[in-house]
This record gives structure tokens, C-alpha cells and sequence, in this order.
């Protein structure tokens, strides 16, 4: 392993008796390997991010998602492979319809997905499918402009699942079955935005209506997926508490969990920014509200007390001005409180980045002075002062167990 942690070598001497004490390297989820206590500062110097966040929490996940450009360069980039097994133990893979079935119900494509779940699974790490399906942008051209009856798209729906979860049936752990189905001003669905909600119409319950399709879908994919296999409803405006996105989520899983409908739990997709005006807010564009600690801390909590397991799973911080020392700082600042709210917080199982490096970021550059520098390693693969906040953070936490 390579030594990315000396930058914390002048801890206090309480942090290195407690990490001595305390401590174990190596306890990634799903390893095979036995260490042995390692002592002092060597402790300190060795523990990966995930490895802090699983001292701090026992089962706690902190992961990143493995981005197209990744998937499709997969052998050429043996130092990022190697960041990941270092850094986290969750690994998500993007398994959308669009890319597996791009050119006909019967073209499925498997090899990016293929390749990155088996990393994932010799690393001993644990794997994240993102999703099953979504609004039309996720939908191929043959199905969004096919002329199917409500049958055959059902027909067409659950060969899907069974295709998806069967070939990766005990090696998927998590999945969206689906993602981003809520209108981010109402906080209701939007079936004239989605060639799938808008088919069969809509079932309503005492927390409100929802789409009849979704439910075949997340009983297709107990079905097929199995009992072990944690299905989660995601979207991507549902970060403070009191957003229509929020209260649409909850309504969503409270109506399942009556019904014994499976689902498992909700994903907050928590895309934000800092604006060129230092502001951290909301949207990957940077233009909603200001971000609240404690409204998103409260956002967590409700869906908990839902019954609701979270996820925070698409996490980046865009910078919308010169990426200096005070930018890169307010950058860093906005990942610690998000991870903070979400670790402190029992229902929240993982905190998982939208990346990890500023090389493969889902959103491309518009030009060389901004986007995209979202995430906590740079372009160069080198850790940023989000990565090195968020460390501290959890040496910190560790120190006060």
C-alpha cells in the first residue's frame, strides 16, 4: 500500500494511544485477511479513510462510484484501481438501461459492469448498482419511441430485472431500483417526464399516490435480486427536511412498508456546490438553497424514524470559480459537514461520492478555468483538502469514543 498518510503524522499523543488501543488496518468489509493491532503513530499513518469511518461505526460504508469513463478505461488506469482498494469499501457501478440495452431489447452489453464487480468483490469490497431504471434521460431510444402496450412494457420491465439481477444475484449488495421520479418544485411525480410512470396509472394510499408500475418493479427485484439484496428508492432534491422531494420519499416508503411492498431504504443523491460567491448550496449547479447542516441532519433523521435505512450516495461539492486555497478550503468544508451529519446519524448506512477524482467526473468541463473539480482527489489523482477534512474529521470522532 502506498504511504498516503503522512500528512498526518503530528497527531496529538491521545489520537495515537486511542488509535493504538482501538484500532485494526485492514478491517475492510468482506476481507478474508487477519491483521494484527498495529501501534501508535504507524496506526495513524496506515487506516484508509473507509477504514477510520468503520472504527468510528462499525459496519459503516464510505465508497465511491466508479464513473463510465472509468469503466470503459478500466485497464489503463491501474494508480485509480489502486486509490479504490485503498480508500473505501463500497464501490458503485452504473448498470443504467441506456448503456446495457443500448440498441435493442435483446443487445445487453455486461463487460464495463462485468469488470468492475469483480474488483470490487476481490478487493472485499461491497457493490452499489445504480439503477434499474429512471426518468427518460436513462431510457434507450427503442423503448422511449417504441409503441408498446401496458403488457408488453411490463413484459419488458421484468425481463430487465430478472436479466440484471440474476447474472449478479449475490454480488450486487445495494441497488436503486429506481432514480429520480419526484419533481423537484412539487414533489410529485412526473410521469410527462418518464415513459414508465406514466403506464398503469397511479395507486393511492393514505401518504399519498404513486406510480402502479413501481411497485411490480420492486417486487420483481426482491423476486430476482433476493432477500439479502437492499432496494432503494433515490432521487435527488430530498437533502433538507421539508422538501417536496423529502416528504414525497417518505411518503413513498411509508405507503410501501404498509402495503409489504419491499424496500429497504431511500438514497439522497446530495449533488451541491460552492457558487462563485463562496456559497455552499444545493444542486450540482449551485443554485438552490443554501445548505443547512441541521435541515439535512433532520432530513436524515425522518426517513430513519420512517424505518427508512439512508444512503447518501451521488455526493460532490462543484466549484463554480478559480479553484484556489479559499475555494478548495469552502469545498472541503461542505464534504465534512455532509459526512459529519451523515456518520453521526444511525439510519444513515453509507456516505458514498459521486467519483473520486477530478479526472472522471460525470459532468465534462465547459472550459479550463471551471467545472469539473467536484471531488476529493484532483485531476492528477492527488488527494485535495476535502480528503484530507474529511481524515480529520474522522481521527477526531475516533479520539472521543
Amino acid at each position: 500500500m502506498r504511504n498516503r498518510h503522512v500528512k498526518h503524522a503530528g497527531l496529538t499523543l491521545r489520537t495515537l494511544v486511542t488509535l493504538g488501543a482501538m484500532l485494526t488496518a485492514g478491517r475492510r468489509v468482506g476481507s478474508q485477511e487477519a491483521r494484527s493491532p498495529i501501534q501508535g503513530k504507524e496506526a495513524a499513518v496506515k487506516l484508509s479513510l473507509s477504514e477510520l469511518a468503520e472504527n468510528v461505526r462499525p459496519g459503516f460504508l464510505l465508497g465511491a462510484h466508479v464513473a463510465h469513463t472509468m469503466q470503459r478505461d478500466w485497464d489503463k488506469l491501474p494508480q485509480c484501481r489502486e486509490t479504490l482498494a485503498e480508500e473505501f469499501n463500497v464501490l458503485s457501478v452504473g448498470i443504467y438501461q441506456k448503456s446495457m440495452q443500448r440498441t435493442s431489447r435483446d443487445g445487453w452489453s455486461f463487460g464495463n459492469v462485468d469488470r468492475t464487480v469483480a474488483f470490487a468483490r476481490k478487493q472485499g469490497m461491497q457493490v452499489y448498482a445504480h439503477p434499474l431504471f429512471g426518468s427518460n434521460g436513462y431510457v434507450p431510444d427503442w423503448l422511449l419511441k417504441g409503441d408498446f402496450t401496458d403488457e408488453q412494457l411490463l413484459d419488458v420491465v421484468e425481463e430487465r430485472i430478472k436479466t440484471v439481477l440474476t447474472r449478479y444475484r449475490g454480488q450486487f449488495d445495494i441497488i436503486d431500483v429506481y432514480n429520480e421520479g419526484l419533481d423537484r418544485r412539487t414533489g410529485k411525480w412526473r410521469p410527462e417526464k418518464d415513459n414508465f410512470l406514466n403506464r398503469l396509472g397511479m395507486r393511492e394510499t393514505e401518504h399519498g399516490s404513486f406510480p402502479i408500475i413501481l411497485e411490480k418493479m420492486f417486487i420483481w427485484s426482491r423476486k430476482y435480486g433476493g432477500d439479502d439484496l437492499k432496494l432503494i428508492y433515490n432521487d435527488n432534491n430530498n437533502t433538507h427536511f421539508g422538501m417536496g422531494q423529502t416528504k414525497g420519499s417518505i411518503a413513498l416508503f411509508k405507503a410501501f412498508r404498509k402495503a409489504g411492498i419491499p424496500i429497504d431504504g431511500l438514497g439522497i443523491q446530495t449533488h451541491t456546490g460552492i457558487n462563485a460567491k463562496g456559497e455552499h448550496r444545493l444542486s450540482g449547479r449551485a443554485q438552490g438553497p443554501l445548505f443547512n447542516a441541521d435541515l439535512f441532519a433532520r432530513s436524515l433523521k425522518a426517513m430513519g424514524e420512517a424505518g427508512a435505512e439512508v444512503y447518501v450516495t451521488e455526493c460532490d461539492v462543484h466549484l463554480y470559480s478559480e479553484a484556489d486555497s479559499v475555494t478548495l478550503l469552502k469545498q472541503a468544508e461542505a464534504y465534512r459537514a455532509i459526512l459529519k451529519a451523515c456518520i453521526e446519524e444511525p439510519a444513515c448506512k453509507m456516505f458514498k461520492i459521486w467519483g473520486f477524482n477530478d479526472a472522471h467526473c460525470w459532468k465534462p468541463a465547459k472550459d479550463k478555468t471551471n467545472e469539473p473539480r467536484p471531488l476529493i482527489f484532483d485531476a492528477g489523482n492527488r488527494p485535495k483538502p476535502a480528503y484530507h477534512t474529511m481524515r480529520q474529521l474522522l481521527l477526531d470522532m475516533l479520539e472521543q469514543k
